[in-house]
């Protein structure tokens, strides 16, 4: 299962009102995330998504450290998303993101980000779910308040709905 993959807080909470958390672990790679991510996962059962196959990091002292000087850069990103970034900076895994600034961090520091829609386009393309499926997740992740690119959710939806 090649290329690991560090998601964030939002993904998993976007996928969870989509219905789609068991596919993500269809697609052709691993999730990872920290044991931070998972402490604020409180509607998320922690047992099923490791069962699925997740992979969690635990931070340790020196990286917590860290954790918190870069909490300071990253001002309004949680300690969650900012030990993803940290995870993904130390071992050069692309990161998983739905946080704005977090992903624009991250850009401008030369890290590998993708997002919601990129996954949703990840399990249309690996034939995990059908298009009018990631339309219907997609819909719903909107209806619950996910902070997406307008022109692109709509420009999917449409295009998965044909």
């Amino acid at each position: 299962m090649g290329r690991v993959y560090v998601s964030d807080t939002n993904i998993w909470i976007d996928f969870r009102h989509a219905g789609l958390l068991e596919q993500l672990f269809q697609l052709p790679f691993r999730l990872c995330s920290t044991d931070f991510v998972l402490q604020e996962l409180h509607d998320i059962e922690h047992e099923v998504l490791i069962g699925h196959g997740l992979l969690v990091e635990t931070m340790d002292g020196p990286a917590v450290q860290r954790l918190f000087g870069l909490m300071a850069q990253h001002n309004n990103s949680s300690l969650a998303d900012v030990s993803c970034y940290l995870l993904a900076q130390d071992t050069g895994r692309p990161l998983l993101t739905g946080d704005g600034r977090l992903r624009k961090q991250a850009m401008r520091d030369g890290l590998q980000v993708f997002g919601t829609l990129w996954l949703l386009d990840q399990l249309v393309a690996h034939a995990v779910v059908s298009p009018a499926r990631a339309s219907e997740g997609l819909q719903a992740m909107l209806a619950h308040g996910a902070r997406l690119p307008s022109a692109d959710c709509q420009q999917r939806i449409r295009t998965w709905d044909d």
